[in-house]
């Protein structure tokens, strides 16, 4: 993504949290950004578009963060899964994300709702491999239930928490109490034989959602136009990370454990610069890129 049209999305952003999204017009985003309607419809193709790109922005950090916590942690630390569920909580309040889902809940728009959805079962999908992975092989069969049963009760109690409550919630803590009921749910579901929902959704999943397949030719494309647009002198470490990650991708055999060990530092060198948005990106792309070679389940098994 240029940085022109990130621009457009970060102008659109403040619009709709302060304007509302129904109240932005598509003339006031032009307004904002300082951009011709042509170059808007250049972007996207509908304020609705735009409005997705947002969220999709927020998913992709918070899916970066919930990556590089579990480098060389154990992914069965219940406090750990504690902590990336929350991540998302915390993405939301931190984009100010919250106003513009209050938007999209009022609006009735058939489309972003369908888009919401998605955003929730994919969030679903990954809780429902990281219950798996805390509880073991045997809660397969109930990992989808207790997924549901999860993000239920840590939405009703933040819910409730802010009617009855004036104090800042900590999401952590609740999150981590949602997870200790598993404790004696998973346990007495496995024993019974029980679930609800669990195949019928991870067959409508396996269905219905096609995740995206990076390449390395694709990832060694970015990285290198990422890397012919690196003119500061105070970007050196982020430079020769980039380098090596180009590197390790044009290698016959793939090192994937020098890419998992690099992706954390390239990202962070890039913090509080310019291209911050475009390195996380790259960084989500590496991610997906090692997962779906397997190389970060076997990584973390070791």
């Amino acid at each position: 993504m240029n940085n022109r049209k990130r621009q457009v999305i970060v102008a659109s952003q403040k619009l709709f949290v302060e304007k509302g999204f129904q109240n932005t017009s598509i003339q006031d985003i032009l307004d904002e950004s300082h951009i011709s309607k042509g170059t808007f419809y250049n972007y996207f193709s509908s304020k609705n578009e735009c409005l997705i790109a947002i969220l999709a922005k927020g998913r992709e950090e918070a899916d970066v963060r919930k990556h590089e916590m579990l480098i060389g942690q154990d992914p069965k630390d219940k406090d750990l899964l504690a902590k990336q569920i929350a991540v998302l909580m915390q993405v939301n309040r931190d984009q100010n994300l919250i106003p513009i889902f209050e938007s999209i809940f009022h609006s009735g728009d058939p489309e972003l709702k369908k888009v919401m959805m998605r955003f929730h079962l994919n969030e679903l999908n990954w809780l429902s491999m990281r219950i798996v992975d805390v509880y073991g092989e045997a809660s397969k069969p109930h990992c989808y239930d207790a997924a549901i049963l999860t993000f239920g009760m840590i939405q009703h109690m933040v819910h409730l928490w802010k009617i009855t409550r004036e104090d800042a919630i900590d999401t952590v803590q609740v999150v981590k109490y949602a997870i200790n009921q598993l404790d004696a749910i998973l346990p007495a579901q496995i024993e019974k034989g029980e679930y609800f929902l669990g195949c019928d959704l991870a067959k409508y999943l396996h269905q219905n959602f096609k995740h995206k397949h990076v390449t390395k030719e694709y990832l060694t494309e970015q990285l290198g136009g990422f890397s012919k647009g690196l003119i500061e002198d105070n970007l050196q470490a982020g430079k020769e990370y980039t380098t090596c990650l180009i590197k390790a991708l044009q290698e016959e055999n793939i090192p994937f454990y020098i890419i998992e060990a690099i992706v954390l530092p390239f990202n962070s060198s890039f913090k509080s610069t310019i291209h911050a948005a475009e390195a996380q990106e790259i960084s989500n792309l590496l991610w997906l890129f090692l997962r779906q070679n397997n190389s970060l389940d076997t990584l973390n098994s070791n």
